[in-house]
């Protein structure tokens, strides 16, 4: 600081004692203001040379010599790298230029010989021999055009029937104007990705390879096989590869091909090469080989189909995560990088679409776990006792074609479900069994066994879309209600308590049914957690696939029937644009806590005049969204009250942290230490640690000579990070050690708002808890019994020290916590409050579709 704001400062309790007594501080004047959120800028050299050297400060003078010093090694450590990446670079440089050397002969050397090649075909293009026979050419290539066109006419004439069967039932549904536009669609050229991956292609040749084999596998891999060895043997390289990970066996079904397969792969070991007498087509072939099987479950997979790494334990993650699963399959995508499959759906007419085909397979829409209408046994995992139960693939379809669509249609007909496994992907080469061509071979039956299809899931299919309408609806055509979720920013559940009530909602949501899409405001695709959303289950949208949620809502909002938006500012940003473009939805506002509460707590805290103008700018934002939007979550009672003191008319309902409480936790005896967790984004868990290292912990050291105390939390700073007497963690992958080797957790905030996901968290593993009374705000905690609670550093330092030694106490508080949790934070009482929510969804779905 500045001499001058040194001396106001020294002169300033002078003043205060001749102000009147009854005099009252100066309001602010209406226009100040302050923006929300800004965080406070650190005390600059400047300042601290002023205060320190030319003011005399000693503190001042200290931290500014500490600052220097630490500057100046982290001014020696970057010269140095830069030394070394200066070295890197010019030997990255000698490398790129040895490079471009060989390139350049590369270059030069197929010159030449596209230089030779042009020169003998001009040389036989202008020869005698040539030139005499160009007639014939020509009249044996419109000869082999004829033959060709002739050979489709049976074809065509097989398609005719059932398209125009098809367009009568759009034109009676939708008129013909939607038929003529769907014509030119389909006669308009197929766009392709601008940019794709392509994957891997088929081995060189076939050769030696062994395959590890399981003396009690879980999985048994049915590949059924006509010629085509080399795809075989790329299939078996691929598989062998999941082998290392899953116990399996592997059976070669060779359907009595004109070269038995076993012939074919002499140097293939650890496989069953199991070869028909006679053949009996894809389908009794496959039905022959999984009645061989010894696996627990059967994996169906085609000799043309290369499974990537991981796929198998992917799909059989579906099977432990999700006990109604009857079918699992993996997302196929064409050799050139192009999506051949998501999934399938099927429609009223009994005809099936592949989902996003010829499409880019990273997008959003192709990559969460879900249900489908049927997954291509190209790669499809049934469990062998469901798949024996129903009989196997039906003969109705023999020889091949729609088996796979029957047989998923049984398994739900059964009880269970066919999920959609986009975490598994197999690249498949289409058509290198059977062709493409409907008109000939085992192909032409696709179009007759579609028509057994539809006449015996006729019932079924009534429930369906017509043919093409609203893909992206029939896509999770049993969703009960579609969710949208706003929030900030990505969810990040392993390092802030807001994140982890979040992701549990929206996990309640989806055991409940519903559709749910998530995007964060700032369109990132943060991973793992990105991933882990969609293997849960829910849409997660991210850039460049969508390029504002403005975009997103004029495009997708008339889908949805409840819209949730996280935090005030994204709730006051987007309110209006959902009102507009999904006007039928529910909309919530989701506080997490109150923003200005906290923010006020603060000011006071700090008596900063600039902390209290901008809370109440914050005020008056999370007020106009509390009566513009439908209903508004808040975490605790206590805030519902002030949500309704501030708002009358407001719908508030709690919907809080959710934990689910630990049956046996470690006993008293095997912990040791103390246990403060906290992200550290969050400025009130900031102030907590430093408060506690600095004011708490010398006295706990008298009390409790030796006795560790641990800090962990994500983006920890520097200031919490070189704290005396603690140890500084970090974030850590697994908090669950932690709580259960420490024996006290700490919950030592002076200020804040809403519901302390620390406090909850350890007491869900039956750690008990000394907090301040800021700390236990709204969670129903009775001081003494169900926790220990002190404010000033002195008790709290007591506090810990006697609850650290008491058994009996200690004991008392962990049944009482997890009672505690279980009562009021357990997933149960946060579904009774999402069930209120989609009741009320469907009484407004019902009071808006009644007849006037």
């Amino acid at each position: 600081m500045t001499p001058e704001a040194y001396r106001e400062r020294l002169l300033e309790p002078l003043r205060e004692a001749r102000r009147p007594r009854d005099a009252a501080p100066a309001a602010l004047p209406t226009s100040a203001w302050f923006q929300p959120r800004r965080p406070q800028a650190p005390v600059g050299l400047a300042d601290l040379y002023d205060a320190g050297v030319r003011c005399g400060h000693g503190e001042s003078k200290a931290h500014l010599e500490s600052r220097i010093h630490a500057f100046d090694g982290e001014l020696q450590a970057a010269i140095g790298k830069a030394y070394a990446l200066d070295d890197a670079l010019t030997t990255v440089k000698s490398e790129l230029d040895h490079v471009r050397r060989l390139a350049d002969r590369d270059q030069r050397e197929l010159q030449s010989a596209v230089d030779a090649a042009r020169a003998r075909i001009l040389e036989l293009e202008t020869s005698t021999a040539w030139r005499m026979t160009a007639p014939l050419r020509s009249t044996l290539h419109r000869v082999k055009r004829v033959r060709s066109g002739l050979g489709n006419l049976p074809r065509l004439a097989r398609l005719l029937a059932p398209r125009l069967a098809t367009a009568r039932h759009i034109a009676r549904e939708q008129g013909w104007t939607e038929v003529a536009r769907r014509v030119a669609l389909k006669a308009k050229p197929v766009a392709r990705p601008a940019l794709r991956r392509p994957r891997a292609g088929l081995e060189a040749a076939v050769g030696p390879l062994d395959v590890p084999s399981a003396a009690e596998p879980r999985v048994s891999v049915i590949i059924p096989t006509y010629g085509q060895d080399l795809h075989t043997f790329t299939c078996l390289r691929a598989v062998a590869v999941e082998a290392l990970e899953v116990p399996l066996e592997v059976i070669v079904a060779d359907d009595a091909a004109p070269e038995a397969a076993e012939s074919a792969m002499p140097e293939v070991t650890g496989v069953r090469f199991e070869r028909n007498a006679q053949n009996l087509g894809f389908l009794r072939n496959c039905n022959r080989a999984a009645g061989l099987a010894r696996g627990e479950y059967l994996l169906f997979l085609n000799n043309d189909a290369i499974p990537a790494p991981g796929s198998l334990a992917a799909l059989l993650d579906v099977f432990e995560r999700f006990p109604d699963a009857g079918a699992a399959g993996a997302k196929l995508v064409y050799p050139d990088g192009r999506l051949q499959e998501a999934g399938a759906i099927v429609w009223r007419d009994g005809s099936a679409w592949n989902d996003g085909r010829g499409q880019d397979p990273d997008r959003p829409e192709f990559n969460y776990l879900r249900e489908a209408d049927y997954c291509s046994a190209a790669c499809l995992l049934v469990p062998a006792r469901l798949f024996r139960e129903l009989g196997g693939f039906d003969e109705r379809y023999g020889p091949a074609y729609c088996e796979d669509t029957d047989l998923c249609f049984q398994v739900r007909a059964a009880g269970k479900r066919v999920y959609y496994q986009p975490a598994a992907e197999a690249v498949h080469f289409e058509g290198v069994s059977h062709g493409t061509d409907t008109g000939t071979g085992t192909k032409r039956y696709q179009v007759e066994n579609q028509a057994r299809f539809r006449e015996r899931w006729r019932a079924t299919l009534a429930a369906h879309r017509p043919n093409g309408v609203a893909p992206g609806l029939e896509r999770d055509r049993g969703a009960r209600h579609r969710v949208l979720f706003i929030e900030a920013c990505m969810l990040t559940p392993d390092q802030d308590s807001g994140s982890l009530r979040t992701s549990r909602l929206l996990r309640i949501l989806r055991s409940l049914g519903c559709k749910v899409t998530f995007v964060a405001a700032n369109l990132e695709r943060r991973q793992p957690y990105v991933h882990e959303m969609q293997q849960e289950g829910v849409e997660v949208l991210f850039a460049p696939y969508v390029r504002s949620i403005d975009e997103l809502l004029r495009e997708r909002g008339a889908e949805f029937d409840v819209v949730v938006m996280a935090r005030y500012y994204v709730a006051a940003r987007y309110i209006d644009a959902v009102r507009r473009h999904a006007p039928r939805a529910l909309v919530v506002f989701d506080t997490l806590d109150l923003h200005f509460l906290r923010n006020r707590r603060l000011a006071r805290l700090e008596a900063d005049a600039n902390l209290a103008q901008s809370a109440e700018s914050i005020y008056h934002q999370e007020v106009d969204c509390f009566t513009r939007c439908d209903v508004t979550w808040v975490v605790s009672e206590v805030e519902r009250d002030i949500v309704l003191h501030e708002a009358p008319g407001a719908a508030v309902t709690v919907v809080s942290n959710i934990h689910e409480p630990i049956e046996r936790p470690a006993p008293f005896a095997e912990r040791e230490g103390l246990l403060f967790v906290g992200g550290f984004r969050h400025p009130p868990n900031v102030d907590a640690a430093i408060w506690f290292a600095r004011e708490v912990m010398p006295i706990v050291r008298e009390l409790l000579p030796g006795v560790p105390a641990y800090v962990i939390g994500s983006n920890m700073p520097r200031a919490v990070a070189e704290l005396e007497g603690v140890e500084a963690i970090g974030f850590v992958d697994d908090l669950e050690p932690w709580l259960q080797r420490c024996r006290l957790s700490v919950s030592p905030l002076r200020y804040g708002a809403g519901v302390k996901g620390k406090v909850n968290q350890a007491m869900s593993r039956g750690l008990p808890v000394v907090a301040t009374r800021v700390s236990i705000e709204g969670m129903h905690l009775v001081e003494g019994e169900e926790v220990r609670v002190a404010d000033e550093p002195r008790a709290f330092a007591q506090a810990v020290a006697a609850l650290y030694r008491d058994e009996d106490a200690w004991n008392r508080l962990s049944r009482a916590g997890l009672a505690n949790v279980e009562r009021h934070f357990s997933p149960r009482v946060a579904r009774r409050a999402i069930e209120a929510l989609l009741d009320e969804v469907e009484r407004r779905a019902t009071r808006n579709t009644r007849p006037a």
